[in-house]
């Protein structure tokens, strides 16, 4: 896959993409006993988009910002933290 193959599929809204044109999650296999480049690799020999992919009945886009700081546990606990106060 190219960059600009990469860069188009990171800029498909949401709302555009089509459950038929995903790769489903739970069936991404990847061999941690392999090495980081050969995981890399098999990862994106079996998405279709490596920016989204079909979760259970739902679509989840996976996004990326520059220059934050927090880490994805950071993000996960306040997701938590935001549940928890609204119920």
């Amino acid at each position: 896959m190219t960059m600009e193959q990469l860069s188009r599929l990171q800029k498909i809204p949401i709302m555009e993409l089509r459950r038929e044109e995903l790769s489903d999650a739970d069936e991404v296999v990847i061999d941690t006993s392999k090495s980081l480049n050969q995981r890399v690799q098999s990862f994106f020999r079996q998405m279709k988009n490596p920016f989204a992919q079909n979760v259970g009945e739902y679509i989840l886009q996976i996004g990326y910002a520059e220059g934050v700081q927090e880490t994805l546990d950071d993000r996960m606990v306040q997701l938590v933290r935001k549940q928890t106060t609204v119920m």
